[in-house]
């Protein structure tokens, strides 16, 4: 394969149709107007002109894109998707991407390249890995996760950087990206406790990780938390662009440090995907709304939480979902704007089997934050829940055109839809790549047991019961038909005979 980079000396100004795409920008205008565009799908964009004398496989965007990593189809047509709708390229018959079905993709439409008629300085692209928690002690590894997501947050809101996702960092870890990511600075750095302060230590490094161009120390204390997070933010952007006005404020939704401090040890907590762990992240999110009454997405949270214990029927949930339902409605009533709160609601109408109230409360999310992919996998999942799996799947290919790298518990919706549609052997592909990741992740157990059953694998769906019943001893078929309450009778007993028949009671 040639050679694809991001360097300098390589970029071009690439003319087609009506559009314009500069590299060294990173940008693609129409009629010199920009067009909305995901960096993950531009990257894709700039690999397909480049080579647009010849056909280009998945593998070759396996390679480049996503850096070899075993990724999905549907992170592909995702991608591809996004960059036919950025391009208004929707007629089969006139298309400036060309699907050779069993090849790849080509672009096929007439361009001309220039070089730029000045030397022009790119607009500098971030890669922030995450802060590690230094000795033995992993008890910061929450605020350290933390730190991480807030300066991708707050540096991706400024015009004059492109940063790469808190998922693309996480899939890198300690890697240097490849040129196609086009990245000018890394971003190092560590975190430890030093008396009753806590230390954060940074540094710039160039591309290759190898030179360091920058580094500081910074002692905040607890009441300094939120404010020593902004502050290290304009520290990093006034040495990575100079002369630059601060991006506009994030609103974490709290200027409360010890609640904000108590919402993301919560969030640490239930993303580590096992059932008990959601006991103590809904501890924690309680406690920060108690520090902060108008903290909104304290309230979407703990109505997570509080849906995920009675799903699962673990000592101590609820015996219906009322509370769930009034705390992400709470959420809503402290913050109108907060779009967690409507994802939180609609998450909680679906299992309730209400469609109408559901399919309102995710628009609603969506319509005040539009780009959010966690909104949006949370509405696909919840139309596979619903047993509309061709609802699910649009939602499904906007969340995997956002980013390069997905957690992988994301995949699990996918999977969930092939099986929907009677594809259980792709679906099994799915859940396997989700199991080998994330072990107790209980809904992909579930349905791999439906799945096997379905191809004729009995003795593998014996197992994964005999698994379930392991993570989950009391899990039952009543608990199974709280965590996928489909109103189409057909999916409901499919559901039900495969765990009844595999051992479940």
């Amino acid at each position: 394969m040639e050679e694809c980079t991001l360097s300098q000396n390589k970029t071009q100004i690439w003319n087609f149709r009506s559009f314009t795409l500069n590299e060294a920008s990173f940008e693609l205008t129409c009629s010199g107007v920009p067009v909305a565009i995901e960096p993950q799908s531009l990257r894709v964009l700039i690999f397909l002109i480049r080579h647009r004398d010849r056909v280009v496989s998945k593998d070759d965007l396996v390679e480049v894109i996503w850096q070899g990593r075993a990724i999905s189809d549907w992170a592909i047509s995702g991608a591809i998707k996004a960059v036919r709708i950025a391009l208004g390229d929707t007629v089969r018959n006139d298309r400036i991407i060309k699907t050779i079905h069993g090849r790849g993709f080509r672009f096929v439409a007439d361009a001309i390249s220039k070089s730029p008629e000045t030397v022009s300085v790119p607009k500098p692209t971030v890669l922030v890995r995450a802060f590690r928690s230094n000795g033995a002690d992993t008890s910061l590894d929450y605020l350290a996760d933390g730190l991480t997501e807030d300066l991708i947050h707050t540096l991706s809101r400024h015009d004059a950087l492109t940063v790469l996702s808190y998922n693309t960092t996480q899939a890198l870890g300690d890697a240097v990206p490849g040129d196609i990511y086009g990245v000018t600075h890394i971003i190092d750095g560590s975190i430890r406790e030093s008396a009753t302060r806590t230390r954060v230590s940074a540094a710039i490094l160039d591309r290759t990780g190898q030179r360091q161009i920058w580094s500081e120390r910074f002692d905040l204390s607890q009441e300094s938390l939120l404010a020593g997070h902004d502050f290290i933010a304009d520290r990093l952007l006034a040495v990575i662009a100079p002369d630059q006005s601060r991006p506009v404020g994030q609103w974490r939704g709290t200027l409360n440090s010890q609640a904000y401090d108590a919402y993301q040890k919560g969030r640490y907590a239930y993303f580590r995907y096992e059932p008990q762990a959601f006991v103590e992240a809904l501890s924690h999110f309680a406690k920060a709304a108690e520090l902060d009454p108008d903290f909104a997405n304290a309230y979407a949270q703990q109505a997570y939480c509080r849906t995920t214990l009675y799903v699962f029927g673990l000592p101590g949930s609820d015996n219906t979902l009322d509370v769930a339902e009034g705390l992400a409605r709470e959420a809503i009533r402290r913050d109108n704007n907060a779009a967690l709160g409507y994802a939180r609601l609609g998450w909680v109408l679906g299992y309730l089997g209400r469609p109408q109230e559901t399919i309102a409360a995710f628009e609603a999310a969506l319509a005040r934050d539009p780009g959010n992919p966690e909104c949006h996998l949370a509405y696909g999942e919840t139309m596979n829940r619903l047993a509309r799996p061709h609802d699910a799947g649009p939602l499904l290919e906007i969340v995997f055109s956002k980013d390069s790298f997905l957690p992988p518990s994301w995949e699990f919706p996918q999977g969930h839809h092939h099986l929907l549609l009677g594809e259980p052997e792709v679906a099994i592909r799915h859940f396997q790549s989700v199991l080998d990741r994330v072990r107790h992740f209980v809904p992909a157990r579930v349905q791999m047991v439906r799945a096997l059953w379905e191809v004729g694998d009995v003795d593998g769906a014996k197992r994964g019961v005999a698994r379930i019943n392991e993570i989950v001893p009391k899990y039952s078929l009543a608990h199974s038909k709280r965590m996928f309450p489909y109103p189409v009778q057909k999916e409901a007993d499919a559901l039900t005979a495969a765990l009844s028949g595999a051992g479940l009671r």
